[in-house]
C-alpha cells in the first residue's frame, strides 16, 4: 500500500478513536510532498516525489506547539550519478535509491492572523537510512543501512477551511547525521484536524 494511503488511514483512525480523549489543545495531521537533496546545491527542478508524514500537535502555550512527527522519504543515494572505479574501470553509478524513515519531536512558534496561521519550528529526531538493494559489484558504494540522529527546522502555514480543519503547507530542512551527512529539503501540503 502506498505511503500516502497508509498515512491517510492512520490519521483518520487516530482522529476517530481519539476524539473523546483529546481536549482542544490537540491536533493530528498528515501531508505528502516533494524532497530535494540540497547537500551540494539548491535547484527548484531538483524537487522529486516522495515524502509523506503524519503528526500530533499539543498546544503548550498560547502560541507554542509541541509536535511529534513520523514520516518517510525516498531520495537518491549519496553516490548516485557520481563517477567511481568498479572492477578497475571508471563508471557512472546508477541512481541508487534510499528510503529514510524518521521520527522527530519539535517546537513550533505560531503567528495567528484570523483564519491563517504561520509558524517557524525546529527539533531533533531519529532517522533510519534504508538503501535499496544494489548490484553486488557496487553494494559497498550505496548508502549504509543505519539509524542516526538528526535535526530539522522550517516554516509552515495553515488556512482554516472549517472550524476544526485546516489545509497546511510546510517547508522543512532535515540534517541527517548519517555517514554521508544528508541535507534534505521537503515541501509538503496536507491537512490538520484540531480537537
Amino acid at each position: 500500500m502506498p505511503i500516502g494511503k497508509r498515512l491517510g488511514i492512520a490519521v483518520v483512525l487516530v482522529g476517530i478513536l481519539a476524539v473523546p480523549a483529546f481536549a482542544e489543545d490537540w491536533a493530528v495531521g498528515a501531508s505528502l510532498g516533494l524532497v530535494n537533496d540540497v547537500e551540494r546545491s539548491f535547484r527548484l527542478d531538483e524537487f522529486h516525489p516522495r515524502e509523506g508524514n503524519a503528526w500530533v500537535d499539543f498546544q503548550l502555550e498560547d502560541r507554542v506547539v509541541l509536535r511529534g512527527t513520523a514520516g518517510s522519504m525516498k531520495v537518491n543515494g549519496d553516490n548516485a550519478g557520481r563517477t567511481a572505479v568498479v572492477g578497475g574501470e571508471e563508471v557512472v553509478l546508477p541512481d541508487l535509491r534510499t528510503r529514510i524513515d524518521y521520527v522527530t519531536v519539535g517546537i513550533s512558534y505560531q503567528f495567528w492572523e484570523g483564519d491563517y496561521t504561520s509558524g517557524i519550528f525546529g527539533g531533533i529526531g531519529g532517522y533510519k537510512v534504508n538503501p535499496d538493494p544494489a548490484p553486488q559489484e557496487i553494494t559497498n558504494l550505496r548508502d549504509r543501512n543505519e539509524t542516526v540522529f538528526g535535526w530539522h527546522f522550517g516554516v509552515d502555514g495553515d488556512l482554516r477551511i472549517f472550524s476544526r480543519l485546516s489545509l497546511v503547507g510546510r517547508l522543512t530542512y532535515h540534517n541527517v547525521r548519517s555517514e554521508s551527512v544528508r541535507s534534505l529539503l521537503t515541501a509538503n501540503a496536507g491537512a490538520v484536524f484540531r480537537f
